[in-house]
């Protein structure tokens, strides 16, 4: 009798195991997404939201500082790749509204204010609650020092990849 609880026992075990690597099994095929079945918008979002995730993760062992100069890199990346409307959106709206109504006037404005090749210094950061002021030197690449401009980028973050900018407009 006692054998046959022991076996018993062991099947039971062996059963319940089983069953919970089925169950973690089911669970991690159930986050695998499947890109086959997609449109191409619907494609696009997925990619966007992975690259997204991806960011965030990457921002999360920043420090402050660190963070700022990532999203004026960013701001100043879309211009230099003139996707002027991802540029745009990164805008704090009161901003926008007051210099660059439109996306065609703000275009207008980076094309012949922004080089086309950017080499960025960051002379001084300041905080003042969840508003950054970064002092910077803009200069041409390409063309050196003595193109630079002195430019101010005060930047609003609410979350880690989500901020708001402005800049001095000159």
């Amino acid at each position: 009798m006692k054998k046959k609880k022991s076996n018993m026992s062991t099947i039971i075990a062996v059963v319940s195991v089983v069953v919970v690597i089925a169950i973690i099994i089911s669970l991690s095929r159930s986050k695998t997404v499947n890109y086959d079945d997609m449109t191409e918008e619907e494609l696009q979002v997925a990619v966007q939201n992975k690259i997204d995730n991806m960011k965030v993760g990457e921002l999360a062992g920043k420090g402050e500082r660190e963070r700022m100069e990532y999203y004026v890199k960013s701001f100043i990346n879309a211009v230099e790749n003139k996707d002027y409307e991802e540029a745009y959106n990164m805008l704090y709206d009161d901003f926008k509204n007051n210099f660059f109504p439109t996306l065609e006037e703000f275009e207008e404005y980076a094309k012949k204010t922004f080089p086309t090749l950017c080499s960025l210094e960051y002379t001084n950061i300041e905080r003042n609650g969840d508003v950054y002021v970064l002092w910077i030197t803009l200069s041409d690449s390409l063309s050196g020092k003595d193109s630079a401009v002195e430019m101010n980028f005060v930047v609003q973050e609410n979350d880690l990849n989500d901020f708001v900018m402005s800049f001095t407009v000159i």
